[in-house]
């Protein structure tokens, strides 16, 4: 008797959820659901506790209006927000297999006692309707952002988003309100950056049973396979934190449609990396997009070092180059390897790979392959590496990476050359336009003065590869200038140089997608000698 009620419920449970989902109250006209009691409401009973992998995104209570949220049965996530007597908290009452919120709502405390919630309904990630950011912009103003999907849209790639703002009353009865709801376009869709229909997707997996551990990471790239004379050139790519979790992993992967051509060729190539130490890639070609071929793969990857793979060549090395500073390298750089004796590095090489980044950035992979009759066995060999850029050498590797060619070992572990600055002034990248601007929540305190709670931010990339940051509230703002040093679909890097006529210097980055600016972080900033602390 006990499971037909259970079952009983879990098909109410489905059915309501998507009866809902096809009739969003983002879509009708706004009644308000929150009556002002005080009672936060009790969380859904869920069959399953949340995952042991996701407990460390559950954050403790501090707060009265955090021990409020925990007593109703919630899990809080996330930061909570407080301006004045108001304090908005999010509380889930379970999590996917990825550890994202489920079951979640955005509850609003003013004084201490509830007030309400941001949705009249609990949501799921990832679905139509679910909340993606809440603002408290003041002690009466709420902003939030809502995922809007429809049948067509990938998961990573809502269309649209719904705006609603809210009032907060603070008086005797504290009361949140919804006030008014704008749904528009999630994203430009005149530059082709992102949009449903340019996504690949699909899931990454091996055969062997081996943990992961919870430092290993997994990257998958759309790279343009059309040369095989040439390095691929790499369209977009997802790193993922497996964070504990274990395979299989789905990815959603959005790229820019101008960077396609129907006569070419793509593949996805995917690895898995434990603290830079590559242990899984592909060994099997997966084309997607032109050609007939799909926009949706199932890749299994093999274990580096022979496996189940498809091994190496004796007379070949394969490894990676990569640097460790943030700095973006100009489009059509040089890279260099090259095998030397170990006891005359400066000498003739053994054999050497040159080839071209084109547009792509750290780390590039290599393949070196070397004659047997030039090898003395009974000699050492080491690796060496830099790179180019206009002429000029900008990285290399500080000594040589010693290599085993005794014996009849096959070479079939990648080696990674880890290659230092040469000279440690980033240049500018030049050529791009872009301009971002948000309203929100955030702050900003120099040296030991009090915190400035910051509303706005703007961002500003000229061509000439200078660019401007400015962060502030309605009535004044802190500018910063620099130039941009690194630049992708997501993340803009700016070294600082001024502010004002102050002296400045570190890094901003910049998060975003499309035309859409998400965050503004602060990297060791400085200015007038004072540390800064900047988060919007």
């Amino acid at each position: 008797m006990k499971k037909h009620i259970s079952t009983s419920i879990f098909l109410l449970l489905i059915s309501t959820a998507t009866a809902f989902g096809q009739t969003s109250w983002l879509d009708r006209p706004l009644n308000n659901w929150n009556n002002g009691n005080g009672t936060v409401p009790n969380a859904p009973r869920t069959f399953a506790a949340i995952d042991a992998r996701c407990q460390s995104q559950i954050r403790q209570p501090d707060s009265i209006a955090d021990r409020a949220v925990t007593r109703a049965g919630w899990s809080l996530f996330g930061a909570a927000q407080t301006f004045g007597q108001v304090t908005v908290v999010n509380g889930m009452a379970a999590a996917d297999g990825m550890c994202r919120p489920s079951l979640y709502n955005t509850f609003v405390f003013v004084g201490g006692r509830f007030a309400g919630t941001l949705s009249p309904t609990t949501m799921e990630s990832r679905t139509d309707g679910a909340l993606s950011q809440a603002s408290l912009n003041g002690q009466d103003n709420i902003t939030a952002e809502f995922s809007r999907y429809r049948s067509s849209d990938a998961l990573c790639c809502p269309s649209q988003t719904s705006f609603v703002t809210y009032s907060v009353s603070t008086g005797g009865r504290a009361l949140v309100r919804a006030n008014d709801v704008t749904t528009t376009q999630a994203c430009p869709t005149d530059g082709g950056v992102t949009t449903q229909d340019n996504v690949v997707s699909g899931t990454v997996t091996y055969r062997q049973r081996i943990a992961l551990p919870a430092t290993a990471v997994l990257t998958v790239r759309l790279v343009d396979v059309s040369r095989a004379d040439a390095p691929s050139t790499t369209i977009a790519e997802q790193r993922i934190e497996t964070a504990g979790k274990q395979v299989p992993f789905s990815f959603d992967m959005a790229y820019d449609r101008t960077k396609i051509e129907e006569r070419n060729r793509y593949a996805v190539q995917a690895e898995i990396r434990d603290n830079g130490r590559l242990t899984f890639i592909t060994d099997t070609s997966y084309p997607v997009i032109t050609q007939g071929s799909p926009k949706t793969v199932e890749i299994t990857l093999v274990p580096v070092g022979g496996g189940q793979g498809g091994g190496t060549r004796e007379n070949t090395i394969r490894g990676t180059v990569t640097y460790l500073q943030r700095i973006a390298l100009p489009a059509n750089s040089e890279v260099r390897v090259w095998l030397v004796d170990a006891a005359a590095p400066t000498g003739p090489a053994v054999a050497e790979t040159v080839f071209s980044t084109r547009d792509r950035q750290v780390p590039y992979q290599f393949e070196l392959n070397y004659d047997q009759r030039d090898i003395n066995r009974q000699r050492n060999y080491e690796l060496r590496a830099e790179i180019r850029s206009n002429n000029a050498v900008r990285f290399k590797t500080a000594a040589g990476q010693p290599v085993s060619l005794r014996g009849n070992q096959n070479n079939s572990t990648p080696i990674e050359l880890v290659l230092s600055v040469v000279d440690g002034e980033p240049a500018a990248i030049t050529g791009k336009s872009l301009t971002l601007s948000k309203f929100g929540a955030g702050s900003l305190k120099i040296g030991t003065r009090p915190n400035q709670f910051l509303v706005r931010g703007t961002v500003s990339v000229r061509t000439d590869g200078s660019a401007t940051v400015a962060v502030g509230t309605i009535s004044n703002q802190t500018e910063f200038t620099g130039k941009l040093t690194y630049f992708d679909q997501n993340v803009l890097r700016i070294t600082i140089t001024s502010s004002g006529n102050a002296d400045a210097n570190g890094e901003i980055e910049i998060s975003y997608n499309g035309g859409r600016l998400n965050s503004i972080i602060g990297n060791n900033l400085i200015l007038d000698g004072q540390d800064v602390v900047l988060r919007f």
